[in-house]
């Protein structure tokens, strides 16, 4: 019996020692790593011929990987990989001096990869050593390379934008305005890149871009075409879910573009949608100051004392938009509604009982509100004849009170047929 009991427990454990000894035999071996000399010479051979870079910069930047590289190293790796796409962007270059068939998208697209390759060293090495010292040792040959290929950075995003490619555009141009550090002064072309930059960015709806440059392209553009790049950071911002500076920007467009109607359209929305009705009127109130008197302004107000259901004022600030101008179908869209709210509101404090010596006063006050309400509601018909869903029930609920036959069922059978 203990022979068998110790056979029972002996033979699993050798078979599974075996199993494991055969896995462990027959695991691959993984492939020799080549020394970074080896890959450095294979770099340097590659430029020198000017051939297969692509091949030689793909294994520098897979030694990335091992552990045992200090940052001086990687720092070197992506210095080398950089003048690579160097050499890349030399041979479309060549072609061209040639007059042979070249890539114009490739020739400029090896300089941005340059770039990303020099971005990286340098935030490589400027990182401490292992004794915490901070000793760059690239940061002459980075900034030397960027700018001896600047002048081509700031062409291919002009080239991109001759193509509307705006994404790619956008790359370039970001590259350029983003490390003007380098460029030797002054930088005349500073100016128009930025401003290119910005449209460039809101152009391929990336908001986060457009944000990034137009404080900055701002300063170098007339007032007009200012307060349209503030508006598209307005844009941006709303884009981007960035409510509170959303609100900031368009206060910053009031402010400083106040004939530039849109900041406050925009932001008088806002406030009716926070029911900041004060606030909204006070806007109103300081672009007239600045401004003088605008259909806009009377009309923010006008809108602003209808939702606080205070009539009159609303009628008052429509009539003062309608003085300057006749055929704002929204301020008499005001002024229809305000006068039809009062007239529903004097029917239900009306007396009703017709031997009520104030019944007749009471019933010709109403009548009075349908009569002032009717020319407004027309006006609005008139104006916005496709808007039927604006005017339609306003003038069937006039007419019918102002026993209007006629016109009542012409009305009513223009809803009836909508149904």
């Amino acid at each position: 019996m203990r022979w068998a009991l110790f056979l029972t427990f002996l033979f699993p454990a050798f078979l599974t020692l075996s199993s494991a000894k055969k896995a462990k035999e027959e695991k691959p071996k993984q492939p020799k790593q080549e020394k970074l000399t080896t890959l450095y010479k294979n770099a340097r051979t590659a430029l020198k011929n000017q051939g297969g870079q692509d091949a030689a910069r793909n294994a520098l930047l897979g030694a990335l990987s091992r552990h045992e590289l200090k940052n001086k190293q990687k720092a070197k790796i992506y210095y080398s990989a950089a003048l690579l796409e160097q050499s890349l962007n030399g041979v479309e270059n060549q072609k061209a001096f040639l007059k042979k068939p070249y890539d114009t998208a490739v020739f400029f697209n090896k300089l941005r990869d340059m770039y990303g390759q020099l971005r990286l060293c340098d935030s490589v090495d400027v990182l401490p050593d292992a004794k915490g010292n901070v000793k760059p040792h690239f940061r002459k040959r980075t900034h030397s390379l960027r700018l001896k290929h600047r002048r081509n950075i700031l062409s291919g995003g002009k080239y991109f934008l001759s193509k509307k490619n705006y994404a790619a555009a956008y790359s370039f141009l970001d590259l350029y305005c983003s490390n003007k550090d380098d460029a030797e002064q002054p930088d005349t072309s500073y100016s128009k890149a930025v401003l290119w930059a910005t449209l460039a960015a809101f152009q391929a709806e990336n908001y986060e871009g457009t944000v990034k440059h137009v404080d900055n392209a701002i300063p170098y553009t007339d007032s007009l075409t200012a307060a349209i790049l503030l508006e598209y950071k307005v844009r941006s911002f709303g884009k981007l879910g960035n409510d509170s500076a959303w609100v900031v920007s368009l206060k910053q467009g009031v402010r400083n573009y106040p004939e530039h109607d849109w900041f406050f359209v925009q932001l008088s929305d806002w406030y009716q949608a926070q029911r900041a009705f004060d606030e909204e009127r006070s806007l109103a109130d300081d672009l007239a100051r600045r401004t003088g008197p605008k259909t806009i302004l009377y009309y923010a107000k006008s809108k602003s004392y209808l939702s606080e259901d205070n009539y009159d004022e609303c009628i008052a600030y429509a009539d003062s938009t309608i003085a300057l101008q006749n055929d704002f179908v929204d301020a008499w869209y005001n002024k229809g509604i305000a006068y039809l709210n009062k007239a529903v509101i004097s029917q239900e404090v009306s007396t009703k009982d017709t031997k009520n010596p104030e019944y007749l006063t009471d019933k010709m006050r109403t009548q009075e509100f349908y009569r002032l309400a009717r020319p407004c509601m027309e006006m609005v018909r008139k104006l916005q004849p496709e808007r039927q869903e604006r005017w339609a029930s306003p003038l069937y609920r006039i007419y019918l009170n102002l026993n209007l036959g006629e016109e009542f069922n012409e009305i009513d059978k223009l809803l009836n047929q909508k149904s």
